[in-house]
């Protein structure tokens, strides 16, 4: 089969994909105001911007792989941060051998077309494409006596660029005074103190650097049609960081608050900056698209930061940001609703190519000026030709290997990789699986995250988080009995108590025991205040005994503690259905599928209120988007048919309510 580009009038001649891991409206949005950012702001107003919603679990191995390919993990099969080694034993990281289906770059090297690819996640070794590949492990090297280290082998494609490249890494005794003190005004005082971290972001600095350097060399160097540099940068920095980040936080010194304060707002400007030089390169007749695959908690609620308290997870925000103009996108428009998934479909859509029906995302066709979306094809793993992918027998270097695991290990993604390589192998396994099973049950596939989880029985009685996700897919799979008895094994203890008690409080309510699961939910409520997720269960248990307007303050109150939280904004319309405010319901639930489309139940909600409102055309649409999305929920069929009768469509009514009747059987 041979796919023809359907080249658009409105098309660009290039596209430019940004990644900025962690990137953070939050944090934009008041660096805009100030005339901090004035790149993105400029791109902003001659284009389109939005939030970007997560995927479970927020790991940045698979979430920007899911970016590249446009599929879940189960699809692209890079499950974490590590794998095992099939050649060596013990494990390795994950790597570009690691992912089972093409990327973008892969499509567009069968298409003809030319990229460059920096620094992408899991992209070591290079894969062979046509254009040039930097794998995310040029930026690694080691101070030497001669230098630094040279790259590592397989860190750039084609390999006779190498050396070119490797000249325009940044050490980090390059990071003089006038690049710290922005960050760090206190640097020349701090510098000779035992435990202070400005040798720490001289690294973080020079990496960034790096990736940034090579990316505008290989811009300006030879003719391209994409180029996707990703930044890991805002990330690493909110790792090390965000913890100082106003306003203070309890558990931070002053002396270590006042020194580095300013280093996040430091992080957001220098990039930037950075995207001011890689636009000036693209030139008018590009599109770019700058994106982050997660936020980062950055206000009250931020994880405790103390050693062992919180891991590094914990601190993703689960919405991310993108930004995007050029020739194609619409001027002064705003997105809503759309998710990492639907990245892949809409590059191909801007270079005239078809998205694949095994892609679950959209092309964001509400902000491009491209017409309808190309039909789609079955998959591009059908489609022949060399692609510039990896022969399946490619391995990873032990030794660079090793390296790469110990700087995961320093940030905390993993622990620190284990002598015993056996036990190692094994407790990968288990992880990527968990992964695995996380992903699935994100996707709403509870019956394959359940079998996944029941395969890997032995690590998963070694893990809390485990036994969990175990009990939610016993729960969502209406095996109640056996949730409760993952959830009672727990014991009271443990370090995970809160959401037991709130697991072990919905099985309460799903047997009828509303008043004790009230009082597990209220138990934890009084125990732990930051979690939305509790204040959204207590509004649930208050709406099922139909008590609304506690229903509406526990919703409001979960919005006071996150309000991006979509399940607490269609909670909050639901109960002010109730109790008349159908005005302001329609509003929240419209604003919970801004924020995530693919949300069955807020798309039911707003269908009620319209039909309440007496809209009935738009209760009947956002009611088929509902149907669209969730074929078995026998309201929305139920709740059709009342619509058409009103409209005197008689014959739609009844085959609405015959639907709604054969799923009640």
């Amino acid at each position: 089969m041979t796919i023809v580009r359907h080249k658009h009038e409105n098309a660009p001649r290039r596209v430019v994909l940004v990644g900025w891991d962690a990137a953070d409206w939050q944090m934009i949005f008041p660096l805009i105001e100030q005339g901090l950012m004035p790149t993105l702001a400029a791109l902003m107003q001659r284009g389109a911007w939005g939030n970007l919603a997560s995927l479970q679990p927020m790991l940045s191995p698979m979430l920007w792989n899911s970016i590249a390919t446009g599929k879940r993990a189960d699809q692209h099969g890079v499950l974490g941060f590590t794998e095992p080694d099939p050649d060596l034993g013990g494990i390795r990281p994950s790597s570009s051998t690691s992912r089972r289906c093409k990327a973008l770059w892969n499509i567009l090297t069968q298409c003809g077309l030319r990229s460059n690819v920096v620094g992408w996640y899991a992209s070591h070794p290079a894969e062979p494409i046509n254009g040039v590949m930097v794998s995310n492990q040029l930026e690694v090297f080691q101070p030497t006596d001669e230098g630094i280290t040279p790259p590592v082998c397989g860190s750039v494609h084609p390999a006779a660029m190498t050396d070119e490249l490797a000249e325009l890494r940044v050490r980090p005794r390059e990071i003089d005074a006038s690049a710290i003190l922005p960050f760090v005004p206190q640097a020349a005082d701090l510098i000779d103190k035992p435990g202070q971290r400005v040798g720490k972001l001289r690294q973080l600095l020079a990496q960034t650097s790096t990736i940034h350097a090579v990316a505008t060399h290989l811009m300006a160097r030879d003719d391209w049609d994409f180029t996707a540099v990703y930044y890991e940068g805002v990330d690493r920095f909110g790792h090390e960081f965000m913890e100082f980040h106003t306003p203070k936080m309890d558990q931070v010194s002053q002396a270590d608050f006042d020194a580095y304060h300013q280093c996040m707002v430091g992080i957001y400007r220098f990039h930037d900056m950075m995207l001011q030089s890689l636009l000036a390169l693209a030139g008018d007749d590009t599109t770019v698209i700058v994106m982050s695959d997660h936020g980062y908690y950055n206000n009250h609620l931020r994880p405790d930061p103390r050693p062992g308290k919180a891991g590094p997870v914990e601190w993703h925000r689960p919405f991310g940001m993108l930004a995007t103009a050029g020739p194609g996108i619409q001027g002064e428009s705003r997105l809503f609703g759309a998710s990492l998934l639907d990245i892949a479909p809409t590059v191909l859509q801007l270079f005239g190519l078809p998205a694949a029906y095994d892609m679950p995302g959209r092309v964001l066709a509400e902000i491009m000026t491209m017409g309808e979306p190309l039909p789609r094809i079955e998959s591009w793993e059908e489609i022949d030709g060399d692609a510039g992918m990896h022969p399946p027998e490619t391995r990873i270097d032990p030794v660079e290997a090793r390296e790469a695991m110990q700087q995961l290990a320093a940030l905390g993604y993993i622990e620190a990789p284990s002598e015993d390589a056996d036990k190692a192998a094994a407790n990968t396994i288990g992880q990527n699986n968990l992964t695995l099973a996380q992903s699935l049950a994100d996707a709403g596939d509870f019956g394959r995250a359940l079998k996944v989880l029941e395969e890997t029985r032995e690590f998963v009685e070694s893990s809390t988080t485990a036994q969990l996700l175990l009990a939610n897919c016993y729960l969502a799979t209406g095996r109640r009995d056996d949730a409760r008895a993952v959830l009672e094994s727990l014991g009271d203890g443990n370090e995970s108590l809160m959401r037991r008690e709130m697991m072990l409080g919905i099985i309460e309510l799903a047997e009828g025991n509303r008043e004790l699961a009230l009082e597990r939910f209220e138990r934890v409520a009084r125990v732990d205040a930051r979690l939305p997720g509790l204040q959204n269960k207590l509004g649930s248990v208050y709406y099922s005994v139909k008590r609304y307007q506690d229903s509406a303050r526990a919703f409001t109150t979960a919005l006071e503690i996150d309000p991006e939280s979509p399940v607490a904004l269609e909670g909050l319309a639901r109960a002010q259905i109730e109790i008349g405010a159908v005005e302001s319901a329609l509003d929240h639930a419209i604003a919970a599928v801004e924020l995530t489309y693919h949300f069955p139940r807020a798309h039911y909600t707003i269908g009620k209120a319209r039909l309440a409102l007496g809209d009935i055309q738009g209760a009947i649409e956002a009611l088929e988007v509902c149907i669209k999305q969730a074929p078995r929920l026998t309201a929305a069929h139920v709740l059709m048919a009342r619509a058409y009768r009103q409209l005197g469509e008689t014959e739609k009514a009844m085959i609405a309510e015959l639907r709604g009747k054969q799923l009640l059987s």
